[in-house]
């Protein structure tokens, strides 16, 4: 393999989902052999949004859903991230976004630029997928690089 074809980025796109679990996985095996590699892992929440005047108290259970739900995605980012150190890839760095998973994923491959985005690929019903299709292939069809999307 000639230096410009060898594998020196990755982003992997997750959900902590099974599905997304998948796709680490085989990232991870995919970089064992490249132990200099940039691995950069992404997670995006659309964000919970608290209607303003409400009386009911749902402001605040909302609040602390959008808490809760940070708190849990900084405690799996970190554990994904420590497991890439430990399997020899130093040079990781994961990332917590809120918005438009496709938009934030793709903002984030323009500016790195790695070789490849991983991403794992969750069913969307018929109706759904006829009308938005899923992230994987929204970012599949409008990535700069090319996107491995792990069943």
């Amino acid at each position: 393999m000639e230096s410009k074809d060898e594998i020196n980025s990755i982003l992997l796109a997750t959900d902590f989902s099974p599905e997304a679990e998948r796709a680490y996985k085989f990232a991870k095996k995919l970089t064992a052999p490249h132990k200099n590699i940039k691995f950069y892992i992404i997670t995006v929440h659309k964000p919970i949004y608290v209607p303003l005047g409400d009386l009911t108290g749902a402001n605040d259970e909302l609040l602390h859903e959008n808490s809760e739900m940070e708190k849990r995605s900084k405690e799996l980012m970190e554990r994904l991230v420590e497991e890439i150190k430990k399997a020899g890839v130093t040079n990781c760095e994961g990332v917590i976004e809120f918005g438009d998973p496709v938009k934030k994923i793709l903002e984030m491959a323009e500016k790195v630029m790695p070789n490849m985005i991983i991403m794992g690929n969750r069913k969307t019903g018929l109706k759904k997928g006829i009308l938005f299709g899923s992230v994987s292939v929204r970012v599949s069809a409008n990535s700069p690089v090319s996107v491995l999307i792990v069943r």
